[in-house]
C-alpha cells in the first residue's frame, strides 16, 4: 500500500493532501455550456507558501481512526503522519457537505477527547 502524502506549512499551520486529482479540471455549467477550468491544487499550495517552511509528510501505515458512522460524509477522522523524524496527528473533517475535506494538526489529547465525547453522544442516543 502506498502511503498518503501531505504538504505541511509550518508557518501557516496549513496542510494539503497530495492526490492524483490535484491537477484534475473542474467543470462549470453555465446555462447549456460546460466550461472546463484547469487547476492544480498542489501548485497553488506551493505558490501560496513559497517562502515558508513546507514539509513533506506521509501516513504511518495502519494509523487511521474515524469517529462516527462509516457512511457519514460529515464524520471526523484522524490519521497519524510523519516527516521521518517527528509524528503528528491530522484531523480530517468538513464543515458542510458541499465543502472539501480539510486537514488540521491536532494533539493526541484532542483526538482522544473528541473520541470520548462522540462515544458519550452515541450512548445517549440509544
Amino acid at each position: 500500500m502506498i502511503p498518503d502524502q501531505f504538504l505541511y506549512c509550518r508557518i501557516c499551520d496549513e496542510v494539503h493532501h497530495v492526490t492524483p486529482f490535484d491537477s484534475a479540471p473542474i467543470y462549470d455549467l453555465q446555462g447549456m455550456t460546460v466550461r472546463e477550468i484547469f487547476i492544480d491544487d498542489r501548485r497553488q499550495f506551493i505558490d501560496k507558501h513559497f517562502d515558508h517552511e513546507i514539509e513533506k509528510l506521509r501516513t504511518v501505515t495502519g494509523s487511521r481512526f474515524s469517529i462516527g458512522r462509516l457512511i457519514d460524509p460529515m464524520k471526523v477522522g484522524y490519521v497519524e503522519v510523519t516527516n521521518g523524524t517527528e509524528f503528528f496527528i491530522l484531523r480530517i473533517s468538513r464543515s458542510s457537505i458541499t465543502d472539501p475535506v480539510s486537514y488540521q494538526m491536532v494533539s493526541r489529547q484532542m483526538m482522544r477527547w473528541e473520541a470520548i465525547k462522540e462515544g458519550r453522544e452515541d450512548e445517549s442516543q440509544r
